[in-house]
C-alpha cells in the first residue's frame, strides 16, 4: 500500500467552529468544533495532538466510534472503507478535567495520512449561521453522566468524568440541526459574564473576555470578521447569580450592558442578539429548590432586561425558556451529572 500526507490546512478539509492556522497545522479548543473530509482511501489516520479531548467520529453521517485522545502528537486510525465522508466532532470543552483526570487542552490537527487513496472535494454550502454563547448548560457538561439532580455534593464531584460530556448532544447542536444551520458553540462551564463561579471554573477570565478569543484557553488569539453569524443566541448569567446577593445588581447590570456592547462591536449593527431567560417553572443547573429557581429566574430577567433597555439596541431581543413539560427535581431522566 502507498500512503500520502495531507496537511490540515488543505482547502479540502472543511472546519466548523473557531480555528487558528499556523505552521504546525490547525488549532482549536471550543466545544463542537469539527472538521470534515471526503476520501477514497482504504484507511485514514488523523495526525494530531488531541489534548486529551474526546471526539465523535462519523462516517457518511453515522456515528461509528468515540475517539479518546492524548497529549502529544499521535496518529489515530479512522475506520474508512473506500468512498467515505468523515466528520470528527469535538465533544469536550476548552479546559475540563476531574480529580482523577488531567485537564483537556487545545487540539492541533497536523493533517491526514491516507492509504491507497486521496482527498476529494466536498460540495460547498452556505447555510444560515448561528452563534451560541453559554456556560455548562450550553457546553453539555455531564450530559451523559449519571443522574444527579440538585445541588452538587461530594459524591457528584468525585464521579465527574470528561467522557461524560458531549457538546454535540447539548441544546445548541440540536437547535442548529433543526434549522439546518452552521453554528459555533462558545461556552465554558462555570463562566459568568462578570463573575465566574467560585469553584469549578477553569477559565482565567469571565465570559466577557473569553468571548473574543479564537482559542478560549489562549489570551493571545482573537477572532476576525471572516465568519459572521446571522444571529447570536446567549444563555448566560447562571454563574454570576451566585455572587449577586453580596455584590449587588448594579454592577451586574452594568456588566451585562458592557457585554452586549462588546458583542455588537464584534458582530456589527445588523446581527440579531437573542437573550434567553430562565423560566420560574423550570429548573436550571445546580438549583436545589423551586423557590431558588423562581428567585434565579426573576433576578436574571430583571438584570438582563435592564441592561438591554439601557443599551437601546433595536436588534437585541429576549425570550423565556419554558420547556413543556417543565424539568423536575425528582425525575432522574431530567438530569445529568452534578445537577445539570
Amino acid at each position: 500500500p502507498s500512503c500520502c500526507f495531507v496537511p490540515a490546512t488543505d482547502g479540502r478539509l472543511h472546519f466548523r467552529g473557531r480555528i487558528v492556522k499556523n505552521k504546525e497545522g490547525v488549532c482549536f479548543d471550543w466545544p463542537c468544533t469539527s472538521f470534515k473530509f471526503k476520501t477514497s482511501a482504504s484507511r485514514a489516520w488523523l495526525r494530531m495532538d488531541g489534548g486529551r479531548n474526546y471526539f465523535n467520529v462519523l462516517i457518511n453521517g453515522s456515528l461509528v466510534c468515540v475517539l479518546k485522545t492524548f497529549s502529544a502528537v499521535r496518529d489515530y486510525l479512522v475506520p474508512t472503507d473506500g468512498e467515505s465522508i468523515v466528520e470528527v466532532q469535538k465533544r469536550t470543552e476548552a479546559k475540563i478535567g476531574s480529580i482523577t483526570q488531567k485537564e483537556t487542552s487545545s487540539v492541533t490537527l497536523h493533517g491526514l495520512v491516507l492509504e491507497d487513496g486521496s482527498l476529494e472535494d466536498l460540495p460547498q454550502d452556505t447555510p444560515k449561521r448561528l452563534e451560541f454563547l453559554g456556560d455548562s448548560e450550553t457546553s453539555g457538561f455531564g450530559n451523559l453522566g449519571p443522574s444527579q439532580p440538585g445541588v452538587p455534593n461530594l459524591r457528584s464531584v468525585l464521579t465527574v468524568n470528561v467522557a461524560h460530556q458531549d457538546a454535540n448532544q447539548a441544546w445548541p447542536a440540536l437547535v442548529a440541526k433543526a434549522f439546518g444551520a452552521d453554528f459555533h458553540n462558545i461556552s465554558w462551564s462555570g463562566a459568568g459574564v462578570v463573575w465566574n463561579a467560585g469553584a469549578g471554573c477553569s477559565a482565567d477570565a469571565p465570559f466577557h473576555d473569553l468571548y473574543s478569543r479564537a482559542l478560549g484557553s489562549s489570551q493571545t488569539t482573537s477572532i476576525d470578521g471572516e465568519w459572521q453569524p446571522d444571529a447570536v443566541v446567549l444563555y448566560l448569567g447562571g454563574n454570576d447569580w451566585w455572587s449577586l446577593s453580596h455584590k449587588g445588581e448594579e454592577p451586574l447590570i452594568a456588566g451585562f450592558r458592557r457585554f452586549l456592547r462588546h458583542l455588537r462591536e464584534h458582530r456589527g449593527p445588523d446581527v440579531a442578539i437573542c437573550i434567553l431567560l430562565a423560566s420560574p417553572e423550570s429548573v436550571c443547573a445546580c438549583i436545589g429548590s423551586l423557590e431558588d429557581q423562581r428567585a434565579f429566574a426573576a433576578d436574571m430577567s430583571r438584570c438582563w432586561r435592564a441592561a438591554a433597555e439601557q443599551l437601546e439596541d433595536p436588534k437585541v431581543y429576549w425570550d423565556v425558556v419554558d420547556p413543556k413539560p417543565p424539568c423536575s427535581l425528582s425525575d432522574p431522566a431530567d438530569w445529568g451529572q452534578m445537577g445539570h
